[in-house]
């Protein structure tokens, strides 16, 4: 009998371990998901600006993740209906326009040398992207750079059109992600011609805006993230003359592979590549002196939510209050260095979080 006793003792003692090492990672998890829970609204509520409180953030990026991860299938090929996603356009600085739909950020930067665009969304949406050029009496023509921070449909789709319309238009993205298009199993009428590959590090200058282009694995194993500066305020109820500087965290949820391409082998492998590229971009926003966060899925960072109360504030987009505006005296819902380091923080903390999770499965 003693015979059997020893191993069925180290069964109960390996399986004890397995236990407690499990439990070590969910006590890891948790620690990170309080920390991101922690950063969710500011030190001091203004009711005025709800939408500094990143709730929707958190309940996305820190959600208990199905493991094990797998690639994303759904065709998303069909034209969507323009009601379902159509939004008004948003002068969010002198010189940034929102132009994208009600899920997708997609934005026009306007120089006296000409117009870039970040990100194109759907194949259905472009000419409302171009209407929404010209609501700001921006011509199209002067397109000169399509920036597309990673090769998903919902980016690159709307790209192709474009390039077909405005040839001198430059379509812009990784070269790890250019890759993912000519692999991806995308209908063909929606990929661009492979066109400028971009670096890590690398700037692109129109008149006196500069983005500065880095190479961010992690939603893609091209992401592009990005700096642009400066943006100027000084035509709305909320004017300045400060140099404003904007982010843009180029993917958001993790991704272990779409449309048919697999990205990273396991799920561990993807997390550890999201932090560290945060870390380093985190980093590099703050020695800019980021104060505006930007995003490519509304949702992420309130979008919505600041445009919405941007427009009730800036009705006609005229220099000045109009009487009557209870708006007039509180700050650019964009503009705030500390919304900007909480933003960072939840991503960040979820991300430990998410990985916690996976060692842990």
């Amino acid at each position: 009998m003693t015979r059997y006793l020893v191993p069925f003792c180290g069964a109960v003692l390996v399986a004890g371990s397995l236990v407690t090492d499990v439990s070590g990672q969910s006590d890891a998890a948790r620690v990170h998901v309080d920390a991101a829970r922690a950063a969710v609204d500011p030190p001091k509520a203004n009711p005025n600006a709800p939408f500094h409180s990143f709730k929707a953030l958190f309940d996305q990026a820190c959600a208990e993740p199905t493991l094990p991860d797998a690639m994303r299938t759904n065709d998303r090929s069909a034209i969507v209906p323009r009601k379902e996603w159509f939004t008004w356009p948003v002068e969010i600085f002198d010189n940034l326009h929102f132009i994208g739909t009600r899920t997708a950020g997609v934005w026009a930067i306007s120089s006296s040398e000409g117009i870039i665009i970040i990100d194109a969304n759907f194949h259905y949406s472009s000419k409302e992207l171009v209407q929404g050029l010209l609501n700001f009496a921006l011509d199209p023509n002067d397109i000169k750079y399509i920036v597309v921070t990673h090769a998903h449909d919902d980016r690159y789709w709307g790209a192709k059109a474009l390039q077909d319309t405005y040839p001198k238009a430059r379509v812009a993205m990784s070269a790890a992600d250019w890759d993912i298009v000519a692999k991806d199993n995308s209908p063909s009428q929606f990929k661009p011609r492979k066109d400028m590959v971009l670096t890590d590090g690398q700037k692109i200058t129109l008149g006196d805006v500069t983005v500065t282009l880095y190479i961010t694995p992690g939603h893609t194993p091209g992401t592009l993230s990005m700096i642009i500066e400066p943006l100027t305020n000084k035509q709305s109820v909320a004017s300045d003359d400060g140099r404003h500087v904007a982010s843009i965290w180029g993917g958001t949820d993790p991704s272990i592979g779409r449309q048919g391409v697999r990205y990273y082998p396991d799920g561990q492998t993807m997390m550890r590549t999201h932090i560290e590229s945060l870390k380093r971009f985190i980093d590099l926003g703050t020695k800019a002196g980021v104060d505006v966060i930007l995003s490519p899925t509304l949702s992420h960072a309130n979008m919505a939510e600041k445009m919405r109360y941007w427009r009730m504030a800036n009705p006609d987009h005229s220099a000045g209050a109009e009487a009557g505006n209870k708006l007039a005296g509180e700050a650019h819902p964009f503009v705030s260095k500390e919304a900007v380091s909480r933003y960072n923080r939840i991503l960040l903390e979820c991300y430990e979080a998410q990985l916690a999770r996976r060692i842990g499965s």
